[in-house]
């Protein structure tokens, strides 16, 4: 069953805080004052954090995946996954809750940022894809902005991982790991939005994204992480 199937309903351990999303720090409470000032809905307070946190955190390099929301804020950069977890902390300090869907992504994704060192790309790497509980459903990062079919009629191009990141192209473009674009018909058959070739492992839904890499590890602890975090550790991404 694909998470955006699933109809299970949210929990407590969906709404706390963890060590990784600490959404009650100050730092964190006082972003969700403001955003919840300026909107009317759930789904309209996870748009407007989602392009906050766009322009508030610079995309950067970096594969630490336990590092709490509250220090990625404080940095003012971050990568797409730590960027996430901010998203996720901000959700549940507004008492939005959220999980993650453990996604093995094949390496060569990421080929296109990395020609001269893909050598050093692990054959497969760990997402923790997001989902947040709104409107009494659970809606996936990816259709945040509008449904597969909505963001596929606003661009004539899926992403292609060479340019933009991909927290900032799910806005404005379809970022589909589960081949719902597929389903969608006219509008996107002569697109290029299915990733789902790209998803070589499902390890299924977390109530946290800590549990998922407490159970899975993170690249950041092997060899070639390493040698990746001295070459590229917070360098620009885009």
């Amino acid at each position: 069953m694909t998470a955006y199937s699933d109809v299970r309903k949210a929990t407590h351990l969906n709404l706390q805080p963890t060590p990784i999303m600490d959404h009650n720090t100050a730092s964190i409470r006082r972003i969700v004052a403001t955003l919840r000032s300026r909107t009317a809905s759930p789904i309209s307070f996870l748009r407007s954090a989602h392009l906050d946190l766009s322009g508030r955190i610079k995309p950067v390099y970096t594969l630490d995946e336990f590092q709490p929301a509250s220090a990625t804020l404080a940095k003012a950069r971050g990568s797409c996954s730590q960027r996430m977890a901010c998203l996720e902390a901000l959700s549940r300090a507004n008492n939005i809750a959220t999980r993650v869907h453990g996604l093995w992504i094949d390496g060569r994704f990421w080929y296109p940022r990395f020609y001269v060192s893909r050598p050093f790309i692990p054959r497969r790497i760990l997402l923790a894809w997001p989902q947040f509980f709104a409107s009494d459903r659970w809606i996936d990062f990816d259709e945040l902005h509008g449904s597969t079919e909505e963001l596929a009629m606003k661009s004539s191009d899926g992403f292609s991982n060479a340019g933009e990141t991909l927290f900032e192209a799910v806005a404005h473009t379809a970022v589909d790991f589960y081949g719902k674009s597929s389903q969608c018909g006219v509008v996107c058959s002569t697109t290029q939005f299915d990733l789902s070739k790209y998803v070589v492992g499902d390890e299924g839904l977390f109530d946290t994204r800590d549990e998922l890499f407490a159970k899975f590890g993170s690249l950041q602890n092997t060899i070639r992480g390493s040698i990746f975090e001295f070459a590229f550790g917070g360098r620009k991404s885009v």
